[in-house]
This record gives C-alpha cells, sequence and structure tokens, in this order.
C-alpha cells in the first residue's frame, strides 16, 4: 500500500488484500458519508480516522478503456479496528442530483455555496468475502489441473454438491412456474374456507351448558337429544319394564348391563331409571352407527328399538351438507363425542375407560383424544376419565392437540 500523504498516521489495522488495491491521496470537494444499514457509534475512547483514497484497480481499468464508468475514489474510514469503505458517487439514484452546503460569512453576510459529493459506506468485510470466493474459484482450478487422484475425488463430491442445490433450485423454479396466483385462494375464499371448518369442528362438538357451575351439570340431555325424541324414548323405555331383563341385548355390553341394572331395581320407572333408559337407548344407536360398514345410511338399520330414534341419528349424524345419508369420518367423529358426553351424564361425570373401551371398536389412544375434545382429563392412575368444568373442549382444534399428551402417558 502506497501512502501519499506524510503526515497520516494509521492507528488501526486494514486487512492485507484490502490495502493493495488503494492509494490514499488527497482531493477535492467535502464528502457525505451515509453508512447503509450501521451507524457509526461515537465515544471518548475510540478514536475514528477518514482517508480519501483511489481504488488502484480501476483507476487502470478507466485508464485502458474497461469499466470507465465505476468510480475509483474512495473514502476510507476506521473505528476500533473496523474498516469501511466506499465509492464516491457510486450508486446515486441520478447523476443530474447536486448536493451544496450553504456558508455564510458574518461579517460581509455574503454566502457562498460549496458542492458536496456522497458515498455510502460498507464494511471492508465484503471485500473479504469476495477474495474469499475468488480464491475457492482458484484453489478449484488448480486441483483440476495439478491435482492427483484423491484431490480429483474432492473436487467431484465438491462439485456434485453443488450441482444438486442448483437442481433443487431449478426443479422449485419449475413448479412455481406451474401455478399461477388464480389457483391460489385469496384473502377472502381463504377467511370462508375457515370459518366453513370451524363451523363444522364446532358441529361436532356436543354442546355444552353455559350456565354451568360444576363438571356435571356440563352435559344437560335435552340439549344433547331432542325432546321430543325424549319423550318418545321414554315410552320405549317403559315398554321394557314389561320384558325380562335377559331377553334385552343392546349393542354392547356396557349397555345392556345399565339396562338390567335398571329393570332389576326396586323403582324401574323412576326419574332416575327412566333418563338411564332413554340414554342408553340412544348410545345403543350411536354404537351401531359407529360399527356399521355401509356408507349409505338410507336403508341401515340403527335402532331396531325405534323407528323414529333411527331417523333422528341418520339425520343428525349423516355427513353435513350432504344430499344423501352418509357415513363419513365426520360421522365417526360426532357420534364417538355424543356417546362419551352422554356416558359422562350416565356415570357422573366419571368413566371408567375399560368398560366403555371394551364396548366400541376404536383404539384406547383414539377414545381418549376425543376424551380431551370434550373437556375429558385422563387418570392414568385409576384408568379414568374425569370431566373437568375448564377442558380443553374450546382450545381443542381439528387435529385434536391432545393427542401426543396421551400417547405419553400411556
Amino acid at each position: 500500500m502506497k501512502i501519499m500523504t506524510a503526515r497520516i498516521i494509521i492507528k488501526w489495522q486494514i486487512p492485507a488484500r484490502f490495502g493493495e488495491m488503494l492509494n490514499f491521496v488527497e482531493f477535492g470537494r467535502p464528502k457525505i458519508v451515509n453508512f447503509q444499514n450501521a451507524e457509526m457509534s461515537f465515544k471518548k475512547d475510540r478514536r475514528i480516522q477518514s482517508f480519501r483514497a483511489v481504488d488502484v484497480n480501476r483507476e487502470a481499468a478507466a485508464k485502458s478503456g474497461d469499466d470507465s464508468e465505476k468510480p475509483s475514489r474512495m473514502v476510507v474510514v476506521g473505528c476500533d479496528q473496523q474498516v469501511y469503505r466506499g465509492y464516491v458517487g457510486e450508486g446515486l439514484p441520478t447523476e443530474l442530483m447536486r448536493s451544496y452546503v450553504a456558508i455564510r460569512n458574518r461579517k460581509s453576510g455574503k454566502m457562498r455555496l460549496i458542492q458536496l459529493e456522497e458515498c455510502t459506506m460498507l464494511n471492508a468485510c465484503y471485500d473479504d468475502n469476495k477474495n474469499k470466493f475468488q480464491e475457492e474459484d482458484h484453489s478449484k482450478t488448480a486441483m483440476r489441473k495439478f491435482g492427483g487422484k484423491v484431490a480429483m475425488q474432492a473436487l467431484e463430491r465438491i462439485e456434485r454438491a453443488d450441482a444438486n442445490i442448483d437442481v433443487a433450485n431449478e426443479s422449485i423454479q419449475s413448479m412455481m412456474e406451474k401455478y399461477d396466483e388464480s389457483q391460489f385462494l385469496d384473502d377472502s375464499e381463504f377467511t370462508k374456507s375457515r370459518v366453513e371448518g370451524e363451523l363444522i369442528l364446532a358441529s361436532m362438538k356436543p354442546p355444552r351448558n353455559p350456565d354451568a357451575k360444576t363438571a356435571a351439570d356440563l352435559y344437560v340431555l335435552d340439549q344433547l337429544i331432542p325432546k321430543s325424541l325424549l319423550i318418545h324414548l321414554k315410552q320405549v323405555g317403559l315398554g321394557f319394564l314389561e320384558k325380562e331383563p335377559d331377553t334385552l341385548e343392546l349393542a354392547n355390553v356396557y349397555l345392556t348391563n345399565k339396562v338390567k341394572a335398571v329393570l332389576q331395581c326396586k323403582e324401574p320407572d323412576s326419574k332416575q331409571g327412566i333418563e338411564t333408559l332413554q340414554i342408553s337407548l340412544f348410545m345403543d344407536a350411536l354404537v351401531r352407527l359407529l360399527s356399521s360398514k355401509t356408507r349409505l345410511l338410507r336403508k341401515q338399520e340403527l335402532s331396531p328399538f325405534s323407528k323414529q330414534l333411527d331417523k333422528e341419528i341418520k339425520q343428525s349424524f349423516s355427513q353435513i351438507n350432504s344430499h344423501e345419508l352418509t357415513k363419513t369420518r365426520y360421522t365417526e367423529h360426532k357420534a364417538l363425542t355424543y356417546y362419551l358426553a352422554l356416558a359422562f351424564i350416565l356415570e357422573n361425570g366419571t368413566i371408567d375407560v375399560e368398560q366403555i373401551h371394551n364396548g366400541l371398536a376404536i383404539s384406547k389412544v383414539e377414545l381418549l383424544k376425543f376424551a380431551a375434545f370434550i373437556g375429558g382429563s385422563y387418570n392414568s392412575t385409576k384408568n379414568c376419565l374425569v370431566l373437568r368444568l375448564g377442558g380443553s373442549a374450546d382450545a381443542a382444534s381439528g387435529t385434536f392437540m391432545a393427542k401426543r399428551r396421551f400417547v405419553r402417558r400411556k
């Protein structure tokens, strides 16, 4: 590096490669220095020094007629072992713009305009990175010309890795070109789809009692089953009292035992006994719906005890927005949530997992997942589900986030 000004004392270190391309000189007008994406922090213990220089490479190229438009004059600023450099006049929006500073003489009252030049400063590390990339290219060339077998194999691995990145970028770019913006949902369509999804999810969830003070009051029977159907199921349940308990057989052992216990008690026609029969009949139809292998429900019999119940189950639990009575995953999910909610009513908020699980053709993990969806909390020590008033039902999503927690506890 050739220093043109003898009085300059350099108290910071300039990178060797960066210094080789500069001649420090003194010239012309004042400079406005802009630091891109940074600020210069001035403190008492710091000494900031600035110099004006010439890029000898650009100057030589300009004299030979190449790259004559690139300015060669530079400003170099050093502070705390950091070097910033910029080319005077480079990157300006237009050459038609000029910047001036006005200086007024107080004694004479005259004003003088002095033209300024602008310069955008960047850290010298950008030049180091550029030199680093050039060195990598030179080393690859040297390995290709003079390297042995091992060097050639290493070079092939490096080039293969670079090629894989290029191929991936090309495949992504070609994929993006196949689709235009019209194929993607705009904001209004996305919002509409999201709202529809939330409505479908809400329709799968049994209605909760907003006035519930305890977990036992969280689900109310006449909110889960229409009142007209409850009246009809009461008549069907009273008809059971005239039959022998051993002649009755429901969809699973759990429901059969519930009905037999009511028929064999002292007061089978009590309010609690009738309510148990109503719930058992409705749950019996839900179990038959869950175990059905037929997709179309029109000809499927879901309740051998009541045609009105059969019709209500098909209309309430078939696929939403479907013209035909169809069984889908939506049907299964909704039927399972209602089944568990009715079981919580039967068992006063605490369900024995083994009893409920044996009567359903689903996995234990799936059972616990849907129980969490309606507010049930799993107790692994007692292997039971407890209904919580502040359960996770309101925060549940379409993928039922409680799945991982139950898998870990199992």
